[in-house]
């Protein structure tokens, strides 16, 4: 069998000829014909990654060229989808090209030549049939589906593209074939593009994206208007085609993969806009763009893919802003048949020029929201695909679990440093004297066979999740809280209550939805100071694995106008990119006094974060915790139902936290057997937790102390805590208490 062999795609450097005869010649090297048993005019197949075998002819390259490369003309790669630079099988076929019976074109003349020539008149379809056949398409000698030919006919020119090839051999699998004298021309109707075997179906397939399933199907469903040659049903008068689909996004959600996968979903040509490719000046891009869907309208089914659309037609901020966003509508304006799609894709819908997103224009609008986790283990799998066995299901469900607020780009991202830390790993280890699976594809098999199959462990994966940060997180907090519910003594009952309000959204959404139950929004922990606010918080986020912003709220208030503001929209806005998340306000009084008819700045901020946290943009999967030593001096708007409304008191702590506090800090130190944590936790009493912590930190000085002075290893012993009670003073009065009670009363009254 002939030799097969992958070839990169590049253009030809001269001239094509105006009849199209070299057209479907694709140009090899003499070593190359002769490494696939090809000599010139030779039949042979092209092959590329993303299709079906394309029919080519053989030829010798005029010019000196690499080995690695084929040329081709730009009628072959618009015909056949090709694109420079991408890499292409050419395979040698036996036998000759099938000869064409009979041929069908249409009429793809420019709408504004078509107003002026008026369409073909029956009488007339003979005489241009005959022309086209003996002037154009003898001459060509070879077709295919897709070709366009340009005729000067009693002072009109028309462009005629071929959609229709009938042979004897109907079920043939070749793209190219004979004409010859016998061969019947005729010029068909709009519906004759459906004899065309390669636009019977449009279809995207999920292909390797994983989570975007439901964004698929509504892709497919709008393309049902372009699926020529399958079961139709007759829509009614009024009913008019879609012509556009928005696609939008926080950055690496897939927008740009989920377009590359549209691409192939089997369209006669595509054509890509971006900033590159309409030039710097406005009117090469005003020129650009409407040559584009001039073109796109004589190659249909075709679709025209924009990204990053609110950079070619941002939202308008004042008459004098560039944008070329009149002559995209007035091109989809253009666009009244069904077998041209336009796609776009944007960050968000309301930077993109409002007179886009309309019915008539860009009708579909598909949002690629943050993965949940069942979205994120889809999109796991198919990053890991079928052939490494590394990662088991069960590390991908525990994977998924740990990455809140991870979209796709994070998520591989994060398999990249995990393969990373296992090798290293694997290589330090003495115990291991291969080399790890991991090599490149172009190195030998002896490699292979001598190399260690890559381990992926916890260690590896809980050590990258420290390194990889979700991508709307790394300029706000890199590094994740370390405190854990074993770290702080006593508070069951308040533990419980935020373990509640932060799982059960999570956990048990149906159950919350069968029974009309919606999720905390916001919690307010108050108290007096060391009483373990912050760090309850702290222990909350890391045994949740959720993403934690930290707020001082001291930070945010700013001397300049409006810049208290923006910093809380914009916490708020990373806070919902990177859900589920927590954002906690320690100090919220700083921000959230009460109003008064003299207060100026600050009621703008407090009104900001009430609007954040119930306006018009649905707070979800977002919990914001606020922590206060003042809780008296709070705005009472922030506490109603739908605001702050989980209210917690974190007082000082009872006999048995006092307890469990001091054998948290003991287990970690060297104690004498003398010491009575139980009389230590009685005599403490009315003691916060961190005036608790101190007087354990200060009896451990002592016994350094006496250690420096007689030069032996000592304990901590009883005198030393008798000695740090005497230095640490209690700071919370009963008066102090009753006043938290007193203003609880009167919340709960």
């Amino acid at each position: 069998m002939a030799e097969v062999r992958s070839f990169t795609a590049r253009p030809l450097s001269k001239q094509a000829r105006s009849d199209l005869k070299d057209a479907f010649r694709v140009y090899l090297s003499s070593s190359s014909l002769a490494a696939l048993r090809l000599r010139a005019g030779d039949i042979c197949s092209l092959t590329s990654a993303d299709g079906p075998p394309k029919t080519a002819i053989a030829w010798t390259a005029v010019e000196n060229i690499q080995n690695t490369v084929v040329q081709t003309s730009r009628t072959l790669q618009d015909c056949y989808g090709v694109k420079i630079g991408e890499k292409i099988a050419v395979n040698r076929l036996d036998g000759a090209l099938e000869e064409i019976q009979s041929v069908t074109v249409v009429d793809r003349t420019d709408a504004e030549k078509l107003a002026k020539y008026g369409e073909i008149r029956d009488e007339d379809q003979s005489h241009w049939a005959w022309a086209l056949k003996n002037l154009q398409l003898a001459r060509c000698e070879v077709l295919t589906t897709g070709l366009v030919f340009e005729l000067d006919l009693i002072g009109q020119r028309r462009s005629f593209q071929v959609v229709g090839i009938r042979t004897q051999n109907a079920g043939t699998s070749r793209t190219l074939f004979q004409f010859t004298d016998a061969t019947k021309v005729s010029i068909g109707e709009e519906a004759d593009e459906r004899v065309s075997p390669e636009q019977s179906d449009i279809h995207v397939q999920p292909g390797s994206l994983g989570g975007l399933s439901r964004q698929i199907e509504d892709i497919n469903e709008s393309l049902a208007d372009l699926n020529l040659g399958q079961r139709a049903v007759i829509m009614p008068p009024f009913y008019e085609h879609r012509r556009g689909i928005l696609l939008y996004g926080p950055k690496g959600t897939g927008k740009t993969a989920l377009l590359q996968q549209i691409e192939k979903a089997g369209w006669r040509q595509v054509f890509r806009l971006g900033t590159a490719t309409l030039g710097r000046s406005l009117n090469e891009g005003e020129a650009k763009l409407r040559n584009t869907f001039q073109e796109a309208a004589r190659a249909k089914p075709s679709v025209i893919i924009i990204d990053q659309l609110e950079v070619i037609a941002p939202k308008r901020t004042s008459l004098e802003s560039q944008s070329l966003a009149s002559v995209l509508c007035e091109s989809l304006d253009s666009i009244r048949s069904a077998s041209i799609l336009v796609v776009a894709a944007a960050r968000h819908p309301n930077n993109v020029d409002d007179a886009l997103r309309t019915p008539h224009r860009l009708a579909t609008e598909i949002e690629l929201q943050i993965p949940t986790a069942q979205d994120r283990a889809e999109i796991l799998r198919a990053i890991r695909g079928p052939a490494f066995a590394g990662l088991s299901d069960e590390t991908i469900e525990f994977l998924a679990e740990k990455t809140h607020g991870y979209v796709g780009a994070d998520l591989f991202a994060l398999l990249q440093m995990i393969c990373r830390k296992a090798r290293q790993r694997q290589l330090l280890d003495p115990r291991s004297t291969a080399l790890p699976s991991i090599v490149a594809s172009d190195q030998t098999d002896n490699m292979d066979e001598v190399a260690d199959p890559l381990e992926i462990q916890e260690a590896d994966i809980l050590m990258s999740l420290q390194e990889v940060r979700p991508t709307a997180m790394r300029e706000v907090f890199l590094e994740t809280p370390k405190v854990r519910w074993s770290d702080i003594g006593g508070q069951h009952e308040i533990k419980r209550r935020l373990q509640k309000a932060v799982e059960r959204p999570l956990k048990h959404p149906e159950r919350m939805r069968r029974l009309n139950v919606k999720s905390k929004k916001g919690v307010l922990l108050y108290g007096p100071p060391g009483c373990s606010k912050t760090m309850t918080v702290k222990a909350l986020a890391t045994e949740a694995g959720l993403n934690f912003l930290a707020v001082k709220g001291a930070e945010i208030l700013s001397m300049y106008v409006g810049e208290s503001e923006r910093s809380l929209r914009e916490i708020f806005r990373k806070a919902r990119a990177a859900r589920p998340s927590i954002i906690f306000f320690d100090e919220i009084d700083a921000i959230a006094s009460k109003r008064s008819s003299t207060s100026h700045g600050g009621v703008n901020v407090l009104t900001t974060l009430l609007n954040e946290m119930d306006g018009i943009e649905e707070l979800r999967n977002v919990l914001v915790i606020a922590a206060t030593n003042k809780p008296d001096v709070l705005d009472p708007a922030l506490m109603r139902p739908g605001r702050l409304d989980n209210i917690l008191y974190i007082g000082p702590p009872d006999f048995e936290a006092r307890q469990e506090i001091f054998r948290i800090w003991t287990s970690q130190s060297v104690l004498h057997a003398e010491v009575d944590l139980e009389d230590l936790a009685d005599r403490t009493e009315g003691y916060s937790g961190a005036e608790i912590v101190s007087i354990c930190e200060t009896a451990g000085d002592a016994a350094l102390d006496e250690e420096e002075e007689t030069g032996q290893q000592q304990e901590v012993c009883q005198k030393h805590f008798d000695y740090a009670l005497t230095q640490v003073r209690r700071q919370i009065t009963a008066a102090v208490v009753e006043e938290y009670e007193h203003w609880r009363l009167g919340i709960d009254q």
